[in-house]
C-alpha cells in the first residue's frame, strides 16, 4: 500500500482512522481518571456516575467500534474507529472573520461537525494511520456535487449523536453471522427468517434516517450522508460472516413467535442478499464498500 503526501488527496476522499492497540498504559490512565473522579469531593454521587460514564465511553469507544465491526479481517482486525472526508470549506465558520475556504478534513466529533488540517489529525495521540478511500467511478460533476453536500452539512455545527454511535454497534451485532443479536434471532427463527428480520430492520433504520439526518450525526454516518446527498450512495453488504468468536454474554430473554410467508424469499435470493445503500454505517463498512478503493495511507506524526 502506498504512503501518500497531502498533495495526493482529492476532494471527496474518504479518510479512515486507525488507533494504536489498547495497552497497559491506557488502562492505567483510565483507572486513574476514574479514581480521580471518585476522589473529587466537589461532585455529587450522580455527578460522579455521569462523569465516569462519559470518561469511560470516550476512552473505550474507539476500541468498541473496532471490536463490534472487525470486518473481513476477523480476529486480526485493525482498530478502525473513525471516518472523515477531504473537503473544501470555510475554516472561519466559527470566527467573526471573512470566509476563507481551504482543503481540510471535515469530520463529526464531540464538538459536532468541524474541520482541521491533515497534520493536526496525524499528530493526535490516538491516530496511528489514516487510510484514504476513493470512489472508483466518479461522474463528471462529482467534485462540485460532493463539495456542495459537504458544505451544506458543515454550515451548521450540529452535535455528535452518542445514540447513533451505539446504534452502529447494534447494527453490527445484527449483521454479523456470529453477532449476539443475529445469533439469538437465528436460534429462534432459523437463518432465513433471521436474515429477513435483519434486512427489514436495516431498511427501517435507513428510512427513518432520511428524515432525521441532522439528529443522527456520527463520524461515518456523516460521510455516508454527504455521499448520499451528492447522489453517490455507497453500497455495503447486508450480512457478513467472520471467524471472530462471539464472547459477548447472551441476554436471557425469549422472542415472541413470528410467522412469515416463506414465499417472500426464494432459495436463490437467500444465497446472496442484495446490497443496501445504508446511511448508518461504520467506518469499516465505508472502507469495505465495493464502490471505493484504498489508494494509500498516512502515518502518525510525532508533534
Amino acid at each position: 500500500m502506498k504512503k501518500l503526501q497531502e498533495s495526493d488527496l482529492q476532494i471527496g476522499d474518504i479518510l479512515i482512522f486507525e488507533d494504536f492497540d489498547f495497552n497497559p498504559e491506557k488502562k492505567e490512565k483510565l483507572e486513574q481518571d476514574i479514581q480521580d473522579i471518585l476522589d473529587d469531593s466537589n461532585l455529587s454521587y450522580l455527578e460522579k456516575l455521569n462523569k465516569i460514564y462519559s470518561t469511560t465511553f470516550n476512552s473505550l469507544l474507539h476500541y468498541l467500534i473496532a471490536w463490534f465491526d472487525p470486518g473481513k479481517e476477523g480476529n486480526n482486525y485493525r482498530n478502525i474507529y473513525h471516518a472523515g472526508i477531504w473537503g473544501n470549506v470555510n475554516i472561519n465558520r466559527d470566527k467573526k472573520l471573512p470566509p476563507k475556504f481551504e482543503n481540510c478534513i471535515v469530520q463529526a466529533g464531540g464538538n459536532g461537525i468541524s474541520c482541521s488540517s491533515l497534520r493536526n489529525n496525524l499528530e493526535h495521540q490516538q491516530v496511528m494511520k489514516i487510510y484514504v478511500c476513493r470512489l472508483k467511478e466518479k461522474g463528471d460533476d462529482f467534485e462540485n456535487k460532493i463539495t456542495a453536500s459537504i458544505r451544506d452539512f458543515y454550515k451548521n455545527k450540529g452535535h455528535y449523536s452518542n445514540t447513533t454511535a451505539w446504534l452502529l454497534a447494534l447494527i453490527c451485532s445484527l449483521r454479523y453471522s456470529k453477532g449476539t443479536l443475529h445469533t439469538l434471532l437465528e436460534q429462534k427463527f432459523g437463518l432465513l427468517k433471521a436474515d429477513l428480520l435483519v434486512y427489514g430492520i436495516l431498511n427501517l433504520i435507513n428510512s427513518y434516517n432520511n428524515n432525521h439526518q441532522r439528529n443522527m450525526i456520527a463520524c461515518s454516518t456523516l460521510v455516508a450522508m454527504m455521499y448520499k446527498n451528492a447522489g453517490y450512495e455507497l453500497p455495503v453488504d447486508v450480512f457478513q460472516g467472520h471467524l471472530l468468536q462471539n464472547e459477548l454474554p447472551k441476554p436471557n430473554f425469549d422472542l415472541k413467535n413470528i410467522t412469515f410467508d416463506e414465499n417472500m424469499v426464494t432459495s436463490d435470493s437467500s444465497d446472496k442478499w442484495p446490497q443496501l445503500k445504508e446511511i448508518i454505517v461504520t467506518p469499516r463498512q465505508l472502507m469495505e464498500s465495493e464502490d471505493v478503493k484504498v489508494v494509500g495511507y498516512f502515518e502518525h506524526i510525532d508533534s
